[in-house]
């Protein structure tokens, strides 16, 4: 475990260095400034965890550093050192987000136990944080399957799940990737350690790789402070790496360093940071089809590749369907609704190219324009084109999939933002299918 950081601020000299060796001496991590305005260039440029700060100091006093040390890093615990005479402004500060104050002439031990108490809190206040994640994330985890090959994949998800190794989840978008990567960490001992998902095709190049490891103040406008990256956030726990595929090239030359040492730098800034977490991918591509055309990193792929994970699609698992439009209508506005015998067998007939997330979008839409207590077929609005139909006018894959893509936009009034979350793709990638099919409004 890193050492406490510590900022301690005091214009005495003499009791500045008697304090900074006594607290190195006791294993933190120290550095000083006698002066405010030499404080907030460390605070710029430096991380800690907590301050301690004189209230007299010249020109700018402590109460006014407080203010300025929490706009560049929020999180920092501050202790306040004050003579009698200013307890009240002291008190003052306090109200301004200090953690507590001391008052001079301080006994050594006693600045020693609050400091340890005010990074017990910050731990706190952290781990708090990460298990409100956890537990939104968690109620909202559900895997429904009985089929035989679904079953292979949910036995094989816990026998891995305690492992360190990567593990890369494939299966056509909508199958349910990010459920097996939250079973991977939920039925894990990383349990209780941060769940945090990136989606590598929701962002630009520049803003992913921020995303990503977080940033140094001013490394671009707008930059006014350090911020942490999702890296960082799932300290101890799992990184899901969703849409793999959409990573960019130069991206994935950092993830690789990352991956093989912990270790990553924040954009524009030359430290070196180190975490250690599991790392889970998905992909809806031919991986190795990418690879082999360039456009993915061979070595990236087989340092991600240690354990694969394929889930079925959901024509391949039709006797799920029961479950699954059971969980989706208890989960609509109206769960007291049902289907009708032709809307059963007309969800068995189809093919659902877009999976169990289609499933949802399908019972959802057929709850909301039912009439009565039963949703009929009509009311799921089932796409004609992807209904089953005689061998001799089968087409190829790529036309339905044209067909699918032309269809959601359509349906979408050609917002490409909603189309490409019904299809559950990247806004990117449909951008990509739609000049590859040549489709226009």
């Amino acid at each position: 475990m890193s050492a406490t950081r510590l900022l301690v601020v005091d214009d005495e000299q003499d009791l500045l260095e008697l304090l900074v060796r006594r607290l190195k001496r006791k294993g933190f991590d120290v550095d000083s400034a006698s002066t405010a305005e030499d404080a907030l260039e460390l605070v710029k440029k430096n991380e800690y965890d907590i301050g301690v700060y004189d209230i007299r100091l010249p020109r700018m006093d402590g109460i006014e550093l407080l203010k300025e040390t929490k706009k560049i890093q929020s999180d920092i615990e501050v202790l306040i050192l004050t003579g009698h005479g200013t307890i009240d402004t002291a008190i003052e500060a306090m109200k301004m987000g200090a953690f507590d104050y001391i008052t001079k002439p301080y006994n050594l031990s006693e600045l020693e136990l609050t400091i340890g108490k005010a990074a017990e809190n910050k731990v706190l206040k952290e781990k708090n944080a990460s298990m409100k994640k956890i537990i939104a994330q968690h109620n909202e985890f559900h895997i429904i399957g009985e089929s035989v090959n679904f079953k292979e994949v949910i036995e094989m998800t816990h026998r891995i799940a305690d492992s360190n190794v990567p593990v890369l989840i494939e299966g056509e978008s909508g199958t349910g990737k990010e459920l097996f990567a939250k079973a991977l960490h939920y039925w894990s001992m990383r349990a209780d350690e941060p769940f945090v998902p990136v989606n590598s095709g929701a962002l630009p190049e520049h803003l992913l790789e921020s995303e990503l490891f977080g940033h140094a103040r001013g490394a671009f406008t707008g930059a006014s402070q350090d911020k942490k990256g999702l890296v960082e956030a799932a300290k101890g726990g799992t990184l899901f790496l969703d849409e793999l595929g959409e990573m960019p090239l130069a991206l994935q030359v950092k993830l690789l360093r990352f991956l093989e040492t912990g270790e990553f730098r924040r954009v524009g800034d030359v430290r070196e940071h180190h975490v250690t977490v599991r790392v889970v991918a998905a992909t809806n591509r031919d991986m190795e089809k990418e690879v082999a055309e360039g456009r993915f990193r061979e070595d990236l792929y087989y340092r991600l590749n240690v354990v694969k994970l394929t889930i079925p699609p959901l024509r391949e698992r039709k006797g799920d369907l029961p479950a699954l439009i059971s969980h989706f209508i208890e989960k609509t506005k109206d769960p007291s609704k049902q289907l009708s015998e032709e809307a059963i067998a007309a969800l068995e007939q189809y093919d659902f190219p877009g999976n169990v997330r289609e499933l949802s979008h399908l019972i959802e839409r057929g709850v909301l324009l039912s009439k009565g207590s039963l949703i009929q077929a009509d009311d799921l609005l089932l796409p004609k084109q992807h209904a089953v139909v005689p061998a001799s006018k089968l087409c190829s894959l790529e036309e339905v999939e044209r067909i699918h893509i032309e269809n959601a936009l359509k349906q979408m009034n050609w917002n490409k933002t909603k189309a490409a979350e019904v299809l559950g793709i990247s806004v990117r990638n449909l951008y990509r299918k739609i000049d590859q099919y040549g489709l226009k409004e």
